[in-house]
Protein backbone atom coordinates (compact mmCIF):
# COMPACT_ATOMS: atom_id res chain seq x y z
CA UNK A 1 0.00 0.00 0.00
CA UNK A 2 2.74 2.36 1.15
CA UNK A 3 4.57 1.98 -2.47
CA UNK A 4 1.76 2.49 -4.72
CA UNK A 5 1.38 6.06 -2.78
CA UNK A 6 4.27 7.24 -3.96
CA UNK A 7 2.96 8.24 -7.19
CA UNK A 8 0.81 11.07 -4.75
CA UNK A 9 4.16 12.42 -4.01
CA UNK A 10 6.31 12.47 -6.82
CA UNK A 11 4.98 16.45 -7.43
CA UNK A 12 3.13 18.98 -5.63
CA UNK A 13 1.47 22.26 -6.76
CA UNK A 14 0.35 25.69 -4.89
CA UNK A 15 -2.99 26.09 -4.34
CA UNK A 16 -2.66 29.33 -6.80
CA UNK A 17 -1.00 27.18 -9.54
CA UNK A 18 2.10 29.19 -9.44
CA UNK A 19 4.91 26.67 -8.42
CA UNK A 20 5.73 23.05 -9.14
CA UNK A 21 7.29 20.80 -6.63
CA UNK A 22 9.49 18.29 -7.80
CA UNK A 23 9.36 15.80 -3.94
CA UNK A 24 10.63 12.49 -5.73
CA UNK A 25 12.62 11.34 -8.54
CA UNK A 26 10.46 8.77 -10.79
CA UNK A 27 10.04 8.36 -13.86
CA UNK A 28 6.27 9.76 -14.46
CA UNK A 29 4.22 12.16 -16.04
CA UNK A 30 2.37 14.78 -14.93
CA UNK A 31 -0.71 16.48 -16.60
CA UNK A 32 -1.17 19.82 -14.91
CA UNK A 33 -4.36 20.46 -16.11
CA UNK A 34 -4.97 24.03 -14.91
CA UNK A 35 -1.83 25.24 -16.65
CA UNK A 36 -2.11 23.05 -19.28
CA UNK A 37 1.38 21.84 -19.00
CA UNK A 38 2.72 18.41 -18.95
CA UNK A 39 5.44 17.61 -17.22
CA UNK A 40 7.74 14.25 -18.42
CA UNK A 41 10.21 13.05 -15.50
CA UNK A 42 13.14 10.71 -17.01
CA UNK A 43 15.17 8.87 -14.54
CA UNK A 44 16.73 5.64 -13.62
CA UNK A 45 17.61 6.74 -9.81
CA UNK A 46 18.26 5.62 -7.80
CA UNK A 47 20.98 3.59 -10.10
CA UNK A 48 21.65 6.71 -11.33
CA UNK A 49 22.30 9.94 -9.90
CA UNK A 50 20.23 12.18 -12.61
CA UNK A 51 16.90 13.19 -13.31
CA UNK A 52 15.83 14.70 -16.51
CA UNK A 53 12.59 16.81 -16.77
CA UNK A 54 10.96 17.54 -19.80
CA UNK A 55 8.30 20.79 -19.46
CA UNK A 56 5.79 20.69 -22.72
CA UNK A 57 3.51 23.71 -22.42
CA UNK A 58 4.23 27.38 -21.51
CA UNK A 59 3.95 30.34 -18.99
CA UNK A 60 5.68 31.56 -16.35
CA UNK A 61 5.97 29.11 -12.96
CA UNK A 62 8.83 28.71 -10.74
CA UNK A 63 9.71 24.55 -10.35
CA UNK A 64 11.31 23.51 -6.68
CA UNK A 65 13.57 20.99 -7.13
CA UNK A 66 13.88 18.61 -3.89
CA UNK A 67 17.68 18.47 -2.58
CA UNK A 68 17.47 15.40 -0.85
CA UNK A 69 19.81 15.51 2.85
CA UNK A 70 22.29 13.42 1.48
CA UNK A 71 23.69 15.62 -1.95
CA UNK A 72 26.18 17.91 0.29
CA UNK A 73 28.38 18.30 -2.72
CA UNK A 74 28.05 18.59 -6.61
CA UNK A 75 24.33 18.95 -7.08
CA UNK A 76 24.14 21.02 -10.20
CA UNK A 77 21.15 21.92 -12.52
CA UNK A 78 21.42 22.73 -16.30
CA UNK A 79 18.35 23.94 -18.54
CA UNK A 80 18.73 23.24 -21.46
CA UNK A 81 22.07 22.38 -21.87
CA UNK A 82 23.53 25.38 -19.90
CA UNK A 83 24.46 25.27 -16.22
CA UNK A 84 22.71 27.60 -13.59
CA UNK A 85 24.45 29.13 -10.96
CA UNK A 86 22.58 27.77 -7.50
CA UNK A 87 22.73 27.25 -4.19
CA UNK A 88 21.67 24.33 -3.10
CA UNK A 89 21.04 23.07 0.22
CA UNK A 90 20.31 19.89 1.28
CA UNK A 91 17.20 18.87 3.33
CA UNK A 92 15.65 21.91 1.08
CA UNK A 93 13.97 22.85 -2.24
CA UNK A 94 15.85 24.36 -4.98
CA UNK A 95 13.79 27.53 -6.51
CA UNK A 96 13.41 27.97 -9.84
CA UNK A 97 11.71 30.52 -11.75
CA UNK A 98 11.49 31.04 -15.01
CA UNK A 99 8.83 31.68 -18.03
CA UNK A 100 9.20 28.34 -19.66
CA UNK A 101 8.66 27.31 -22.86
CA UNK A 102 7.77 23.88 -24.92
CA UNK A 103 10.26 21.71 -24.95
CA UNK A 104 12.78 23.07 -21.98
CA UNK A 105 14.63 20.61 -20.25
CA UNK A 106 16.03 20.55 -16.57
CA UNK A 107 18.68 18.32 -16.10
CA UNK A 108 19.47 17.00 -12.48
CA UNK A 109 22.65 16.01 -11.37
CA UNK A 110 22.97 15.15 -7.86
CA UNK A 111 26.45 13.40 -7.08
CA UNK A 112 25.98 9.92 -4.90
CA UNK A 113 28.75 9.10 -1.95
CA UNK A 114 29.32 7.43 0.57
CA UNK A 115 28.64 7.94 4.27
CA UNK A 116 27.71 6.25 8.20
CA UNK A 117 24.36 6.97 9.91
CA UNK A 118 25.08 5.79 13.50
CA UNK A 119 22.44 4.88 15.87
CA UNK A 120 21.65 7.23 18.69
CA UNK A 121 23.27 5.31 21.62
CA UNK A 122 26.21 4.04 20.45
CA UNK A 123 28.40 6.15 17.70
CA UNK A 124 30.88 3.08 16.36
CA UNK A 125 27.42 1.21 15.23
CA UNK A 126 26.32 2.50 11.92
CA UNK A 127 24.00 1.63 8.71
CA UNK A 128 25.99 2.46 5.27
CA UNK A 129 24.48 4.15 2.50
CA UNK A 130 25.68 5.14 -0.87
CA UNK A 131 23.59 8.50 -1.81
CA UNK A 132 20.00 7.38 -1.22
CA UNK A 133 20.79 3.76 -1.09
CA UNK A 134 20.89 1.74 2.10
CA UNK A 135 23.36 -1.24 1.52
CA UNK A 136 23.58 -4.44 3.56
CA UNK A 137 26.55 -6.75 3.90
CA UNK A 138 25.67 -9.74 2.40
CA UNK A 139 26.16 -12.93 5.20
CA UNK A 140 26.70 -16.39 4.13
CA UNK A 141 25.51 -18.01 7.33
CA UNK A 142 24.26 -16.51 10.68
CA UNK A 143 26.36 -14.42 12.72
CA UNK A 144 25.74 -13.45 16.26
CA UNK A 145 27.65 -10.05 16.67
CA UNK A 146 27.35 -6.88 14.86
CA UNK A 147 29.32 -7.40 11.49
CA UNK A 148 32.97 -5.60 11.94
CA UNK A 149 34.10 -3.32 9.23
CA UNK A 150 37.32 -1.34 9.33
CA UNK A 151 37.22 2.22 7.02
CA UNK A 152 39.25 4.75 5.69
CA UNK A 153 39.24 7.46 8.43
CA UNK A 154 39.56 10.45 6.78
CA UNK A 155 37.27 9.10 3.20
CA UNK A 156 35.46 5.78 3.63
CA UNK A 157 35.16 5.27 -0.12
CA UNK A 158 38.98 4.45 -0.01
CA UNK A 159 37.86 1.21 1.69
CA UNK A 160 34.78 0.52 -0.29
CA UNK A 161 35.82 -1.33 -4.05
CA UNK A 162 32.55 -2.09 -6.67
CA UNK A 163 30.30 -0.68 -9.48
CA UNK A 164 28.20 1.91 -8.41
CA UNK A 165 25.99 1.32 -11.65
CA UNK A 166 24.79 -2.28 -10.45
CA UNK A 167 24.85 -0.79 -6.24
CA UNK A 168 27.33 -3.56 -5.50
CA UNK A 169 30.39 -3.27 -3.27
CA UNK A 170 32.67 -4.56 -1.39
CA UNK A 171 34.56 -4.27 1.67
CA UNK A 172 37.23 -6.74 1.86
CA UNK A 173 35.22 -10.00 1.77
CA UNK A 174 32.26 -8.63 2.40
CA UNK A 175 29.69 -8.19 -0.73
CA UNK A 176 27.31 -4.92 -0.53
CA UNK A 177 24.22 -4.41 -2.49
CA UNK A 178 21.23 -2.36 -1.75
CA UNK A 179 18.63 -3.47 1.23
CA UNK A 180 15.64 -3.54 -1.06
CA UNK A 181 17.70 -6.12 -3.20
CA UNK A 182 18.34 -8.32 -0.46
CA UNK A 183 16.34 -11.65 0.36
CA UNK A 184 18.84 -14.03 1.83
CA UNK A 185 20.95 -13.39 5.27
CA UNK A 186 21.88 -9.83 5.34
CA UNK A 187 22.95 -7.08 8.25
CA UNK A 188 22.42 -3.61 7.78
CA UNK A 189 24.06 -2.22 11.14
CA UNK A 190 27.35 -2.17 11.12
CA UNK A 191 30.50 -2.37 13.80
CA UNK A 192 32.01 0.52 12.22
CA UNK A 193 36.67 1.36 13.11
CA UNK A 194 38.04 4.28 11.58
CA UNK A 195 41.52 3.81 10.86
Amino acid sequence: ESSTKLQNSIYFKTKDDKALYVNLFIPSTLNWEERNVIIEQKTNFPKSDETEILVNGEGAFDVHLRVPSWAKEGFAVTINGKREKVDAKPGSYLKISKVWKKGDVIAVKMPFHFYLEPVADQQNIASLFYGPVLLAAQEPEAITEWRKVTLDAHDISKSIAGNPATLEFNIGEVKFKPFYDSYDRHSVYLNVTLK
